[in-house]
């Protein structure tokens, strides 16, 4: 687990943010295709200034990216499973990283306190999925000296986005109907 310390992502610095980009945050975040015009008329700027802030945020790596939320189940992946997992003290890191890294389901590995080390979640198919997932792709291979198996029955509670968590710190109002 020593070498564990290369793989994980660091914290990244804090990055000081105002009004006015936690509220472009918080409208991106609801429709990340909302025009610059529309922004600009939100949050009382103009359509260049509010392009320069947008673009200092994503050098700051505050924005990292757009993206779309599909619904698994409608392409054919409704279940959920984790699998926390326990590495052979002579383990080969990388090789270990590398054969899971290489399996196309998994959607989050994460390193975690307690009695294991890693988590993985998959997005499986069914039932025969899952077989020939642990079967095939995680049971060889080497290195992993214990894991479970940890069927999602349903969410409760779906992945946070920065809108949740920016809802209660901003005041905004709808966004203006492009004309």
């Amino acid at each position: 687990m020593s070498n564990m310390t290369r793989e994980v992502q660091k914290p990244r610095p804090v990055v000081e943010l105002d009004e006015i980009d936690r509220k472009l945050l918080f409208l991106l975040s609801d429709d990340p295709r909302v025009s610059q015009r529309q922004l600009a008329k939100a949050v009382g700027m103009s359509p260049p200034a509010v392009g320069e802030r947008i673009a200092r945020l994503e050098r700051q790596q505050v924005i990292r990216g757009y993206t779309t939320t599909v619904d698994w189940s409608a392409l054919g992946y409704p279940g959920l499973v984790y699998i926390p997992m326990t590495l052979a003290t002579d383990a080969d890191l990388g090789e270990i990283l590398a054969e899971l890294r290489g399996i196309a389901e998994l959607t989050e590995l994460v390193v975690v306190t307690g009695s294991y080390d890693m988590i993985a979640r998959f997005r499986i198919r069914d039932h025969a999925h899952l077989q020939a997932l642990l079967l095939d792709r995680i049971w060889p291979i080497r290195g992993l000296q214990r894991i479970e198996t940890f069927l999602g029955l349903g969410e409760v509670v779906g992945e946070r986005t920065v809108r949740d968590l920016l809802e209660n710190s901003v005041q905004i109002e709808a966004l203006p109907r492009e004309d």
